[in-house]
């Protein structure tokens, strides 16, 4: 193997803004450090929430290793042309990457360099979901249908919090505490806010019913309901009610489990007396579904949050994101 050190600008040149838009590279990496991997290929891992690929080396001492280097999700590498067989075992690989903090043999996959030829970079295989043009709805401005995030866009809430949510804040470890290495949605804001995977909203009776690809996850709205019924168990997503404004849906869920609310914000947690509010509706000029949010959870914020993002029809992914759990780094 060798090991050398590459210039910083040309593997910041690559990066992706939404490369390992599920935990955040700073945590877990740190972007001053670049090297490169020269072996064979170990084994490769394609699998949800992050793949890997593990690469046999010699080191200078001739002592035999194996370096583990992230890309992210399945999901994400399929629909930008990467296969299972991409990185056969025993073939030969020069990878560059980003150094782990916290595994010396580790690494954030930049670029491959495969034995025949092709390189494989991080700035085409990690771009997120393509809008594809979804069935037209049966109603106009309906919010049925299926969904994409228009852009990835997460808060930091600086300056939101109270002093004790800043202590929350402060007590979380990405490393550790990301919920997503245990496959769990973590909450509905992260839920939204999730540009590399497709949703679904659709009615099933008394019920609004949302399947996000991201962790198989699924929220069920309950129509015309003016309280939550007693004894629902606390949870990740909580208890929903909606009720239709128009073609608006307004939607209210209270019922949390405490836990977080943004990993990568980061780390911004939220209590279980939080209070959600959500709008979505179809903007009639552009055709884009609005989502409002409102947060609403004073032991750990100053004042309700408002936030808003924008989404544009996509074509239905029914395959399963069958999430891995555990993390490698």
């Amino acid at each position: 193997m060798k090991m050398t050190q590459r210039g910083l600008a040309t593997l910041l040149a690559v990066l992706s803004p939404a490369a390992f838009a599920h935990h955040g590279v700073a945590p877990h990496y740190d972007v001053s450090k670049p090297v490169t991997i020269e072996g064979v290929v170990a084994k490769f891992e394609f699998v949800n929430p992050h793949s890997f690929v593990y690469v046999a080396t010699t080191d200078a001492a001739g002592a035999e290793q194996v370096w583990s280097c992230e890309l992210p999700s399945r999901s994400v590498l399929e629909r930008n042309g990467l296969e299972v067989d991409t990185f056969e075992v025993g073939a030969e690989v020069t990878i560059e990457g980003v150094a782990a903090r916290h595994n010396p043999t580790g690494c954030a996959f930049r670029v491959a360099h495969l034995a025949d030829g092709r390189v494989l970079k991080s700035s085409t295989l990690f771009g997120p979901t393509l809008a594809l043009a979804g069935e037209p709805p049966a109603e106009e401005g309906s919010i049925l249908g299926t969904w994409t995030m228009k852009r990835f866009s997460v808060s930091n809430y600086e300056g939101q919090l109270t002093a004790a949510g800043e202590a929350a804040r402060a007590a979380f470890d990405p490393v550790t505490d990301d919920p997503v290495f245990r496959c769990d949605p973590t909450s509905p804001v992260r839920f939204w806010v999730n540009v590399n995977e497709p949703f679904e909203i659709r009615r099933e009776g008394a019920t609004v019913v949302i399947d996000n690809r991201f962790m198989d996850s699924r929220r069920i709205v309950h129509l015309d309901e003016a309280a939550t019924p007693a004894g629902i168990e606390r949870s990740t997503l909580g208890y929903s009610r909606g009720r239709f404004e128009g073609g608006a849906l307004v939607v209210d869920t209270d019922r949390f489990a405490a836990g977080v609310l943004e990993p990568r914000a980061p780390g911004v947690m939220h209590t279980e007396n939080l209070a959600l509010t959500e709008r979505l509706e179809v903007d009639d000029a552009s055709g884009e579904l609005a989502i409002t949010w409102v947060i609403d959870d004073p032991a750990y914020f100053k004042a309700p949050v408002t936030h808003t993002e924008r989404y544009v029809r996509s074509a239905q992914n029914d395959e399963p994101y069958d999430c891995k759990p555990g993390y490698h780094q």
